[in-house]
């Protein structure tokens, strides 16, 4: 009996082998492996935790966020960069973006190519060469390869002349709000112009809910640095284990959007996704927590959240700055340097990503003064524990 009450699971999620004597993983200590072909191929989603806090190469958030069926965009700013999806959004709209998604699903999941060799492709400037290989090798020239043929220059490297970036983003918003302008009320025949026209007649809200449907149903989800992430809760989507976007997706088709806009304005959104029956969403208590005083008030820990999701997805020095209650609550106005400010962004990171700690609990902490205490049970503080000490003591009351 003690025996089996030893044995452990592979971490290798397809893997159902069991052992007591599994070997760990060298980097972290934590996850436990039945062999080293195991261990590799989970790499790709293990990293995530295992250097949580330290730079991942992008290739690894595009097969993160592109290894699953509904083609989700990557958020990670960087790796849109290196990929092509910065450009393909801005020229062609979501629907270049999601032939992007499928070359590189292709190329992942379909023809096995093997993470560091696209990610050499990438640094050495050969990803056309290396996905046209890939193609005939396989002897596979269909629709999508065709597709890549045309739109060649959005793995080049190169980048776009500002003009056409203006032009094409002024082009790509225009089609995604008349795409979604009938479920809003408006004519499928109305021009921009008419939408701009009714539409200045909305409400504050009326226009944050218009714009988010939008959203939704073009690239998917909001930017880590647009507050809408924050408004309408996906800094709780990690602890929801779903594709938040795709749930607004499914309840757009299920509520009006006078229905929406009531909700949101009411802080009722989880009810209104209960009430069309997606309860693993409405039901959930982080969810509910988040949209309990939303559009207008939220407890600085989610603002925190928010925060840290926006510096992990942003290139250095480009991402929003802490609010107000974050900097008073959780150790930034005690911040001397930037230096100081990033080991609070580390220690942050590591809690919310590695350790995926529950921010209800981090609040808690918060109130009791507790946020060193509450860090060391996850984090390894040294050898800036004095430092660490300094700058989370509490001198602001939430």
């Amino acid at each position: 009996m003690q025996q089996m009450a030893d044995e452990q699971r592979c971490g290798y999620a397809d893997c159902d082998n069991t052992s007591s004597d599994f070997k760990c993983c060298a980097e972290c200590q934590k996850v436990r492996y039945c062999s080293k072909k195991c261990q590799k191929t989970d790499w790709e989603k293990h990293i995530f935790v295992c250097k949580a806090g330290k730079p991942i190469s992008t290739v690894y958030y595009l097969a993160r966020d592109l290894g699953r069926d509904d083609c989700k965009v990557p958020l990670h700013h960087q790796t849109c960069v290196d990929y092509g999806f910065d450009k393909a959004l801005r020229i062609l709209g979501s629907e270049g973006v999601n032939r992007l998604c499928m070359v590189y699903q292709k190329l992942i999941r379909h023809f096995r190519v093997p993470l560091k060799t696209l990610r050499t492709w990438q640094k050495e400037g050969r990803l056309v060469e290396g996905i046209k290989s890939v193609f005939e090798a396989n002897q596979e020239k269909g629709n999508l390869y065709d597709w890549f043929l045309k739109h060649q220059y959005l793995f080049d490297g190169s980048s776009i002349d500002p003009v056409t970036t203006v032009r094409q983003t002024m082009t790509s918003v225009t089609a995604m709000l008349l795409k979604v302008w009938p479920y809003a009320g408006g004519s499928p025949h109305d021009t921009f112009a008419t939408l701009l026209s009714k539409s200045a007649k909305f409400s504050k809200n009326q226009h944050n809910c218009f714009f988010f449907v939008a959203v939704i149903q073009n690239p998917g989800v909001p930017d880590p640095d647009i507050e809408l992430r924050l408004t309408f809760g996906f800094v709780a989507e990690q602890a929801l284990n779903v594709n938040l976007g795709l749930k607004y997706a499914e309840l757009f088709t299920r509520c009006t959007f006078e229905e929406f806009c009531q909700a949101y304005g009411r802080s009722s959104i989880p009810a209104l996704f209960a009430r069309y029956g997606i309860v693993e969403v409405g039901h959930h208590p982080l969810f509910r927590d988040v949209m309990s005083g939303s559009p207008s008030t939220f407890k600085s820990v989610w603002r925190l959240k928010f925060y840290i999701e926006d510096v992990g997805h942003s290139r250095p020095g480009e991402h929003t700055p802490p609010a107000p209650s974050v900097v008073a609550d959780y150790g930034y106005g005690n911040c001397k340097n930037a230096e100081e400010t990033k080991l609070l962004d580390t220690l942050y990171t590591q809690l919310f990503g590695k350790h995926a700690v529950d921010p209800l609990a981090l609040h808690v902490a918060c109130l009791k003064g507790e946020l060193l205490d509450f860090a060391k049970k996850y984090v390894k503080l040294s050898p800036w524990t004095a430092k660490y000490a300094r700058l989370l003591k509490k001198s602001h009351s939430v």
